[in-house]
């Protein structure tokens, strides 16, 4: 019996140690597994909280939105006054909108900037008898930052905003000049004489893209915009 005992007893520690090794193993995969899985779940939550919101914005009540430059165009030089219409584009934070969290944590959440923006414009609707027909830009062009015309992206910092010239006309003239790097396929619209229903849309490479329309018409004395925002 003693013999017998003692043999039990010497499997069963060994079987014991075994298990416990056993388990060990297990806990400490178990153990890299689960801190592998919430590193990756705390960045991707970071990336989510730091990832800008693109703010696209338009106001014909502020001059910054219908600008005046006068200056001199063609050969022999002729000194004109054109009037531009333009969108704003800022990059802001993911609480940077509301109005308790803008002061205290709008610029923690949301703190990179927005990377590789662009400003296109992807619709052109004309406005005949008060309903808008069918789009007449086929393809989506990018629209110019000021002053130089300029189309290559920009990265927005946090919290500036940026502004990109939309379409212009001359004063005492009524055709319309999209600021984009080419108008083929654009005459009819540029000759249009009623109002036109245009879809602005702003990309960047690490944010979602914003897209509004704004109804604009050239005014019936041709000194320059009349124009509405009409969907955010």
């Amino acid at each position: 019996m003693t013999l017998a005992f003692l043999c039990a007893y010497a499997v069963g520690v060994a079987m014991l140690d075994r298990l416990l090794g056993f388990l060990h193993s297990y806990v400490s995969l178990l153990s890299g597994v689960a801190g592998a899985v919430a590193t990756v779940v705390l960045l991707g939550v970071k990336n989510f909280l730091t990832r800008p919101r693109l703010r696209l914005c338009f106001d014909s009540g502020k001059d910054a939105y219908m600008a005046t430059s006068t200056h001199p165009e063609g050969s022999p030089p002729v000194t004109v006054t054109r009037k531009y219409l333009r969108v704003s584009l800022k990059a802001s934070g993911i609480l940077g909108r509301c109005r308790y969290f803008k002061g205290k944590w709008g610029n923690v959440f949301g703190s990179s900037g927005a990377v590789n923006c662009l400003i296109y414009i992807t619709a052109i609707r004309p406005v005949v008898n008060g309903r808008a027909v069918d789009d007449q830009l086929y393809d989506a062009r990018i629209v110019s930052w000021p002053p130089n015309k300029t189309f290559t992206p920009r990265y927005i910092p946090r919290g500036v905003t940026m502004f990109a010239n939309v379409v212009t006309m001359k004063q005492g003239h009524s055709h319309w000049r999209f600021q984009v790097p080419n108008h083929y396929g654009l005459d009819s619209v540029c000759n249009h004489a009623g109002p036109l229903l245009l879809r602005i849309t702003a990309t960047a490479e690490n944010a979602d893209p914003k897209s509004i329309e704004i109804e604009a018409s050239i005014k019936a004395d041709k000194s320059g915009f009349e124009a509405r925002l009409v969907r955010r």
